[in-house]
């Protein structure tokens, strides 16, 4: 019987829910990338296929944000239209508590949660890559190059102090060759070795090879003599090149483990990372958003006075997305300005709303 009824209940909500996906994607298409490529049209004057792509690239990163959206009002609209005809109080009145007539909108939460979590995994960052790969082409009228110039690696030991120093004047993330490099090595944060090499590649198995330079030991108060090399192998550096080409990628196009590492990365060298941490937790909270919604969305339209029209679904779910979107801003810039935690700032608003539907669930059922 249950089981039955959780079916009925599940299909009232999807309709509804389809409906918001439309609804809130064509709201931020008309608002805000509609606007941006036509602007690349009429100054750029990009072709109309090269636009197309452009516009289903920017598509998962909205949906990202849509998709709970679209759970909220779905969830309203679904639960006011059978609260509306009488049918919630049906169900109650043959015993069926509160907690169970919820579970189809957790269950769907739970759902959209993990696709959500998967496009954000999958799908927005190689998207958001070569989005940012096609604009900067015909920007510059050239393909992006991975060479950054002027690159500069600090890192620190466990207790803060200086570990090393590298620096190279320029650096191909597609080769792993430098030019131009300096190696500061430090002991107990005393430096103790600098090494100078016209280039640097990194080879499979044995790590950096400096080619064509020397190698000057550092003691207080002396300076031993230079020792040349057309070979030096015995680098205190571990990083391969992939991870130092990270240091040029745009933290929206790294996934959950390649952002995490970025930040293991930065972090040792003495970087404050506070903004790259609330930008990593809000991978799982923002998803998570679907299941806060689908708690607080059902039970705002269970009760009768709630209508189930679709005007006044959209206005109650606009009101609660304003509400949570407004402390996950301000909880996000107090976690990177290190007021609070990273962890606590990316995740503020979920704990507030949880709170909140925690405490109507269980006033809902007395």
């Amino acid at each position: 019987m249950m089981r039955l009824i959780y079916r009925y209940i599940t299909m009232e909500l999807l309709t509804p829910l389809i409906f918001g996906v439309a609804a809130f994607t064509g709201i931020f298409i008309g608002t805000d990338l509609l606007f941006e490529l036509i602007d690349y049209y009429n100054n750029y004057g990009v072709r109309i296929l090269t636009l197309v792509q452009l516009f289903f690239l920017n598509l998962p990163a909205i949906a990202v944000y849509t998709i709970p959206m679209a759970t909220l009002l779905g969830t309203i609209m679904g639960y006011g239209r059978l609260s509306g005809d009488g049918e919630i109080t049906a169900l109650r009145a043959s015993g069926i508590s509160i907690y169970k007539l919820v579970m189809p909108a957790l269950f769907l939460g739970l759902l959209m949660t993990l696709i959500t979590i998967g496009v954000n995994e999958f799908i927005v960052p190689q998207a958001n890559y070569l989005n940012e790969q096609i604009v900067w082409e015909f920007k510059h009228g050239y393909r992006r190059p991975t060479t950054q110039n002027n690159l500069m690696l600090p890192s620190r030991d466990g207790r803060g102090r200086p570990d090393f120093f590298l620096y190279a004047r320029s650096f191909d993330g597609d080769t792993g060759l430098m030019k131009g490099v300096i190696f500061q090595d430090f002991t107990d944060g005393k430096p103790v070795q600098l090494i100078e090499a016209e280039e640097a590649i990194w080879q499979d198995g044995g790590g950096w090879v400096f080619i064509n330079g020397r190698i000057i030991h550092l003691q207080a108060g002396e300076r031993i003599p230079a020792l040349t090399f057309s070979e030096y192998r015995n680098i205190p550096l571990s990083y391969q090149p992939a991870q130092v080409a990270k240091l040029n990628k745009n933290i929206d196009d790294m996934n959950f483990n390649e952002l995490r590492e970025f930040i293991r990365f930065q972090a040792r060298q003495g970087k404050n990372v506070n903004e790259e941490l609330v930008s990593l937790h809000q991978r799982l909270s923002i998803p998570f958003a679907n299941f806060i919604f689908a708690l607080l969305a059902a039970l705002l339209g269970i009760y009768p006075q709630r209508s189930g029209g679709s005007a006044t679904g959209m206005g109650i779910s606009i009101i609660v997305i304003f509400i949570y979107y407004t402390i996950m801003t301000i909880g996000s810039a107090l976690g990177e300005q290190g007021t609070i935690s990273p962890l606590f700032g990316a995740w503020v608003q979920n704990i507030v709303f949880l709170v909140i539907g925690g405490i109507m669930l269980y006033r809902a059922d007395k």
